[in-house]
């Protein structure tokens, strides 16, 4: 970490002498394992603002109206979607910060963007920005040598604590600064992941919205993948704070503890002001908006809007009924973390559900009218080429609407990190030992193909075989005639030619995969998929897209 004194010897940097200013920066967020998958799979990817960065301007507003920082500050959001390059962002940013006394860059961190982050960064002086940088990577790795401050956890407190009292003699005392890491002076502070109920307590908006309507704010115009998408005017939102699971390969808990849930009256004055911006659907992008405790007086509330909305959820608690209410309440789509119809699967990922619950979710949902969008994960240890393929023929029988397919990733500081850890002695390479909050990805070890930078931990099946099954399983998933049915039922009409587009991908990929696929069984099964596709006629209707 950069050394805060620096900032302190320049002798042109005071949170006293006036409104600060705060950069929200959005970056990285497009470095996706779609494109590590594929490189022509990446116009296909999200694009949304930061609810992290939202909610703490939000919280800076209110912390201003309450008199517990000594002045309201300035603030601004940048997202790297609406600038050419990285220097024009740096150059944006730098520009915009330079007439304030305190100018800090408050920036997302995300894994996979680690070292394009630094690269932007590093074009701007840290004599004269204060970096900050926060989100789940700096929670469980926090030794960024980029920054000045590192933010564990929630950062609401860290903020209010550095806005009133960075570089003075009490800076990283008290209850308020358990959460940042910093050096000063050559001495190292590490703080610990801080936790908060904020998200229960704090006015509507919870978010700032209001920073993302600017005309030339892409972020403003949120687009979410077409086969998550619904309405024309969408938006993301949260209203509950971690997850009751405790996947192995999942860190939200680590990042946020225990579930917090935000009054449904908070929620409906949040619906409320995102109305005014012209929004007519919302994502949810709570780990599981079903664990909300008022579930049935949010399912009420909604039903009195004229709304669309899609929501993640888990298997176990799904019922014909709670289907039906989800439908009438202006649910159309379902993300569903079915992750593998294996038993031995769900249990080696502590999914705590049955082969018998995914299938019962999936069937009421699709019953209801709600697209089902699974999540679908291969490569555990234990998996082999025939029972990925076997698995997937258990899949293929499900009403899904589309599947998500990921392979097994060992994220850092997860439970499934830790067990590749004590495996794979490469891992070791990450950081000081593997075991120091210095980790990072490292392509130069383990490879951009998926999980970029990360090594995966079948057994049986290399990286390489993986990645070849993974596009099989996207193939023979999409290139069936019950789906292209699917796509009109669900897809949103302007989003249509985006989700056949999608199609001619696929229709490409298997046509690769017929000839080059390394994985014997592959290389058959993509043959007959081929030979299917053109036989039905349905060749037509997947490649008239191929320039949408």
């Amino acid at each position: 970490m950069f050394d805060i004194s620096m900032l302190k010897k320049s002798g042109t940097f005071s949170v006293s002498e006036g409104p600060p200013r705060l950069a929200l920066v959005h970056h990285g967020f497009r470095t996706t394992q779609l494109g590590a998958a594929d490189k022509r799979q990446d116009k296909f990817a999200a694009r949304y603002a930061s609810l992290g960065l939202l909610n703490l301007a939000r919280s800076a507003q209110v912390d201003a109206e309450r008199g517990l920082i000594p002045f309201k500050p300035h603030i601004k959001y940048f997202d790297e979607d609406n600038y050419s390059g990285d220097a024009e962002l740096a150059t944006a940013i730098s520009e915009w910060l330079r007439p304030a006394s305190a100018r800090f860059v408050l920036i997302s961190l995300y894994s996979l963007a680690f070292e394009r982050t630094r690269s932007m960064v590093s074009l701007m002086d840290p004599e004269e920005f204060c970096i900050m940088v926060g989100g789940a990577h700096p929670t469980v790795a926090p030794e960024i040598d980029f920054a000045h401050l590192v933010v564990r956890g929630e950062g609401g407190g860290a903020l209010r604590h550095t806005l009133s009292t960075f570089l003075k003699p009490d800076f990283g005392e008290g209850e308020e600064a358990r959460g940042i890491c910093f050096v000063r002076d050559g001495k190292v502070t590490m703080g610990a992941t801080v936790f908060d109920k904020s998200l229960a307590s704090i006015p509507s908006p919870a978010f700032a919205y209001e920073l993302i309507q600017d005309d030339t704010t892409l972020a403003g115009e949120s687009r979410e993948r077409w086969w998550k998408a619904v309405g024309e005017s969408q938006q993301i939102y949260i209203c509950t704070q971690s997850c009751r699971a405790r996947c192995t390969f999942c860190s939200t808990y680590l990042i946020h503890g225990k579930l917090v849930s935000r009054p449904v009256e908070l929620i409906e004055g949040d619906i409320r002001y995102l109305l005014q911006f012209g929004n007519d659907s919302i994502q949810f992008h709570d780990d599981d908006l079903l664990q909300h405790e008022s579930l049935d007086e949010l399912l009420e509330m909604l039903s009195n809007y004229n709304i669309l909305w899609t929501c993640n959820a888990r298997s176990e608690v799904m019922n014909a009924n709670l289907a039906a209410r989800m439908y009438r309440a202006g649910c159309r789509k379902v993300f569903l973390g079915l992750e593998s119809m294996d038993q031995r699967s769900l249990d080696y990922y502590n999914k705590a559900t049955t082969v018998e619950m995914n299938i019962n979710a999936v069937t009421v949902l699709d019953a209801a009218g709600i697209g089902v969008v699974c999540g679908y994960i291969i490569g555990a240890p234990h998996d082999t080429i025939t029972s990925i393929l076997d698995d997937l023929d258990r899949v293929l029988k499900l009403p899904i609407f589309f599947l998500a397919t990921a392979i097994l990733t060992p994220d850092i500081g997860t439970t499934e990190y830790k067990r590749a850890l004590r495996r794979i002695p490469l891992l070791q390479e990450l950081g000081d030992g593997g075991t120091k909050m210095n980790i990072r990805p490292r392509p130069d070890l383990f490879g951009a193909s998926a999980p970029y930078g990360l090594p995966t931990v079948a057994e049986a099946v290399t990286k390489d075989q993986l990645n070849e099954l993974y596009a099989m399983v996207n193939c023979e998933f999409i290139l069936r005639p019950e789906l292209l049915e699917r796509v009109h039922r669900y897809v949103y009409p302007t989003r249509l030619n985006e989700a056949l587009s999608w199609c001619s991908l696929q229709r490409q990929r298997v046509r690769e995969l017929a000839t080059g696929a390394t994985i014997p069984e592959v290389r058959q099964r993509a043959k007959r998929l081929s030979q299917f596709i053109e036989n039905r006629g349905l060749l037509s209707e997947y490649e008239m897209r191929d320039s949408a």
